[in-house]
Order: structure tokens, then C-alpha cells, then sequence
């Protein structure tokens, strides 16, 4: 008992660690902290589970048949009727091109056509043309507010840009035209 009245730093290492868990004295409890409720969240149950695991094998499945976000886009964006548009636009259009560069020629016997081949292939031209803008529309119109965010150069920067870029051009134009000589002056002695 003596050894426990000796300041700590007489006492011998050991006897220290013994006095020090033997003086500690238990701490009393802490009060339990009332808990503020927390949101009840309902327990996905197995058959929401199960209708997930089926959702997610069947795009899994969707994607291994070839059937690609892309053409579920066209399906749902774009009605059939465009695409039906688009190619008798161009069918149209391929028409009046023939008929202008008298690739397909009318008689000048068929009925209103005949006596004015060249007006009615530029009215194709025209009507299909038009025709094939409004087809094709829908499938540009999701792209024109990104347009609307890009940031054109301006016209100082744009002129010096193109400068270089043709001036590299002649350069290695000038380049191959002087390799195709040298070249071909070789060969000429080699093969002569």
C-alpha cells in the first residue's frame, strides 16, 4: 500500500501500469441521445427485385440482337412516313437529272410532258429537292441548338488559319511534284 501512495515517478514501471488500471475509476454511462426518426424506407420487395433483374436482361438481350439506341431513336423520333418520303424524294430527284442530261428521254407524243421535257425535269428537280429537305429535317433538327452553342473564329484568326494551311499545301505540293521528277528521271536512266 505504501507503493500506491509513491508519486508515480518512484515507482517502477511495472507497478505504474498497475496503479494506473487500478486507480482509474469507471466512468459512469452515458445517457442514451435521443434519436431523431429517420424515414422509413420500404424494403424493395422480391418480386420488384425480380421485375428488375428481368428489365435488365431483356436490353441485355436487346443489345446482343442487334438492336441498337440508335435505331430505337429512329423508331420512336422519326416516323416511317419520312423515310417513305426520303426515298421517293430521291427516286424523283434521280428522275429530273436523267431527263435534263437526256439520259432518259419522252416522247413528244406523251400527254403534257412531251412538248416540255426540260420544264417538267427542273419541276422534279425542284419538288424533290424540296421534298427530300423536309424528309431529312427531322433528323438535323435535335443538332441545330448545338450549332447555336459553338464559338466561330473570328474573321483575322479564320484568314490566318486558312493562310497557313494553303501555303502548306503549295509547299508540299511543290514537295511531291519535285520527288515525281527526280523520280522519274531514275527510273528513265535505269529502265533506258
Amino acid at each position: 500500500m505504501e507503493d500506491e501512495k509513491k508519486p508515480l515517478e518512484e515507482v517502477p514501471t511495472e507497478e505504474k501500469e498497475e496503479l494506473k488500471t487500478e486507480d482509474v475509476e469507471p466512468q459512469p454511462e452515458e445517457t442514451p441521445v435521443e434519436k431523431t426518426e429517420e424515414p422509413i424506407v420500404p424494403k424493395k420487395t422480391k418480386e420488384e427485385v425480380a421485375q428488375k433483374i428481368k428489365k435488365q436482361i431483356a436490353k441485355n438481350k436487346e443489345k446482343f440482337e442487334g438492336k441498337s439506341r440508335i435505331m430505337e431513336y429512329l423508331k420512336t423520333e422519326h416516323k416511317w412516313e419520312n423515310y417513305l418520303f426520303l426515298v421517293v424524294s430521291i427516286i424523283t430527284l434521280l428522275l429530273g437529272v436523267l431527263m435534263l442530261t437526256d439520259a432518259l428521254i419522252v416522247k413528244e407524243n406523251f400527254p403534257l410532258i412531251g412538248k416540255y421535257p426540260d420544264v417538267f425535269a427542273w419541276i422534279l428537280v425542284v419538288v424533290a429537292g424540296i421534298g427530300t429537305i423536309y424528309a431529312l429535317y427531322p433528323f438535323f433538327k435535335p443538332a441545330i441548338p448545338e450549332f447555336k452553342k459553338i464559338t466561330w473564329l473570328t474573321w483575322p484568326k479564320f484568314l490566318g488559319n486558312a493562310t497557313r494551311v494553303l501555303l502548306f499545301l503549295v509547299i508540299f505540293t511543290l514537295l511531291f511534284l519535285l520527288y515525281d521528277a527526280f523520280i522519274t528521271q531514275i527510273l528513265a536512266r535505269i529502265f533506258s
